[in-house]
């Protein structure tokens, strides 16, 4: 028993040191965005691609995702001491190195949440027939099974301001870059920032496909997009599909993302 858990140590220590080099390694090229914005896409695309969602784990794209991460009862203690560990390595790795290229994507605001939400429905499902978010009053009764339960669930138990305030609470305080200093080329679908010893290019998700030169530019490689994770792949693409095409969006909702600073400096 004893033995076995030491090589259980052992093997995460040294995939630990393989990433936090990979961190540090100045060829390493950091796809940093909010995730379901085509980043699994681009990183597949290029060399030497590190993929991030969030350095700071309260940032999580998905908060019952980060608690079954966590384990439960005694065991939470421990693995949530170690996410954080190598989370603050993560961050010194990052901060540490002479020069960071960094590639960031947009995406309309309700489409990345629909996206991302099918893409931890089983984690929101659980949400809503446990309460452990505190969202509700109590517990979405498991016999509830309506064809709407699907709209009522994200409408209670996924947080909508998430792409709204990524790069306020996530990317700000970890690149010291206000994305929103500069202004946006929302016809070419592109812009490069560049402070310090971080120079970053974000690119809007739509017009990826158009920006394949500003990429190559921006590497110093050529790039070939092939796009992955897309939803039609998916086992729940056809409720996906359905979902999209039946959701309207609370008229308050849509006017608070229209008017967000993160929609008018990307979007028309």
């Amino acid at each position: 028993m004893i033995k076995k858990l030491i090589t259980k140590i052992r093997h995460r220590i040294k995939y630990y040191k393989k990433l936090i080099k990979q961190y540090s390694n100045e060829d390493t090229v950091f796809i940093y965005q909010m995730g379901k914005v085509g980043s699994t896409s681009l990183e597949s695309s290029i060399k030497n691609a590190v993929h991030v969602h969030a350095f700071f784990l309260k940032n999580h794209t998905c908060p019952v995702r980060l608690k079954g991460l966590s384990k439960f009862g005694v065991k939470h203690f421990f693995y949530r001491a170690e996410q954080e560990l190598l989370s603050f390595l993560l961050r010194r790795a990052f901060k540490q190195r002479s020069h960071t290229k960094i590639i960031t994507l947009v995406r309309e605001p309700q489409a990345r949440n629909i996206s991302m939400f099918f893409h931890d429905l089983d984690a929101y499902l659980y949400a809503a027939h446990t309460n452990c978010l505190n969202t509700r009053k109590s517990p979405l009764p498991t016999r509830s099974q309506s064809a709407d339960i699907l709209m009522d669930i994200f409408s209670h138990e996924f947080n909508h301001n998430y792409p709204l305030n990524w790069f306020d609470n996530e990317f700000l305080p970890m690149t010291g870059i206000n994305i929103y200093s500069q202004l946006f080329d929302k016809e070419a679908g592109y812009s490069v920032i560049e402070k310090g010893k971080t120079t970053v290019l974000c690119i809007r998700t739509d017009k990826l496909a158009n920006c394949t030169e500003q990429l190559e530019l921006f590497i110093g490689d050529n790039v070939e997009l092939k796009y992955e994770n897309k939803a039609q792949g998916k086992w729940y693409q056809p409720v996906y599909q359905e979902f999209k095409c039946s959701y309207k969006s609370p008229s308050d909702l849509l006017i608070k993302q229209k008017n967000s600073q993160f929609y008018k400096h990307f979007f028309d």
